[in-house]
């Protein structure tokens, strides 16, 4: 075969051009910090990051829906403390209500401090979390509980304008927990008056029975209170433990994520990330070799007819 020196002058340039071409891309991956920036790269690998990547936002999503979640519960659990710190005073009062020798003054002003409980009720049943009403079902929006004046009202003392549906907050593929209890099971479902483990009585009606008996100086009813207020905070605290187990699951799904999250980060860096000390290294040899070329060139270029002539 006959080589011309187009030929030579051709093979030369493609040769330089090549190896300014590999500095380029290796001069890219040192400032980027990144062995593929784009699926020409390395198609396979670039197919791996990317569905790494889709599976850390994913994780991101179920953590930020775990720590809401976790809130939600954190701040039900601490609204029902305060109910059973409320009932236990109203438990107190009605031990000050049942003595006989109590004057009737005071049975009034126990009275007076009850009806100031049952608003405190009510506002723990209207407790807010972001703007969402804690006990109110679904209807997060608007507060559940109303206190009436109308006795001739199904739920008076207080009535429950909530729902009783259930909000769950997924966190994990096909997983979702349920992060709420609503008033009317909390609030209006808590006393069994008749010994068939069916609650029918709720709290605020109990309150409101406890501010009649003093009102009206009655102490055996008063009396008669005492046993359903235990049954009342008994129902408060099982709610309260199981709102708590519910914390404790999501605390430990979280840690769990966040390993899952290290491990996918680190296995997704091994693919995507150089290794620099390598890729300076390898860019100080293609600097060479393209030096080289350019030098070789400089020689091939060089001779050209008029050399020979003069």
């Amino acid at each position: 075969m006959r080589v011309t020196n187009r030929m030579l002058n051709n093979n030369v340039i493609r040769n330089i051009n090549r190896n300014l071409e590999i500095m380029s891309r290796t001069q890219e991956q040192m400032s980027s910090g990144k062995a593929v920036s784009r699926p020409s790269d390395d198609p396979i690998v670039v197919a791996r990051v990317l569905a790494f990547k889709t599976s850390i936002a994913a994780n991101d999503q179920y953590k930020k829906n775990m720590e809401d979640a976790r809130g939600w519960l954190d701040a039900s659990e601490r609204a029902l403390d305060m109910a059973t710190a409320t009932l236990q005073r109203a438990r107190e009062l009605a031990v000050y209500g049942a003595n006989g020798t109590m004057p009737d003054e005071s049975m009034e002003a126990l009275a007076a401090e009850v009806d100031q409980l049952i608003d405190e009720m009510v506002q723990i049943g209207n407790t807010s979390y972001g703007g969402r009403f804690l006990f109110a079902g679904t209807d997060t929006p608007e507060a559940p509980f109303e206190r009436i004046t109308d006795n001739t009202d199904p739920e008076f003392p207080v009535k429950y304008n909530g729902d009783t549906q259930k909000l769950d907050w997924e966190v994990a593929p096909q997983v979702t927990i349920t992060v709420n209890e609503n008033g009317k099971y909390v609030f209006n479902q808590a006393i069994d008056t008749n010994g068939d483990n069916t609650a029918d009585k709720g709290i605020f009606k109990l309150l409101y029975e406890l501010y009649e008996a003093l009102k009206n100086h009655n102490n055996t009813q008063v009396s008669n209170t005492l046993g359903q207020f235990d049954q009342a905070i008994d129902h408060i605290l099982d709610i309260r433990a199981t709102l708590g187990a519910r914390s404790n699951r999501l605390e430990m799904a979280t840690s769990r994520l966040d390993d899952t999250q290290i491990g996918l980060t680190k296995t997704m860096s091994k693919l995507e990330d150089i290794d620099l000390a390598e890729t300076v290294m390898n860019y100080k040899n293609q600097e060479n070799v393209y030096r080289a070329s350019l030098a070789t060139g400089a020689m091939v270029l060089q001779p050209s007819l008029i050399d020979y002539l003069r």
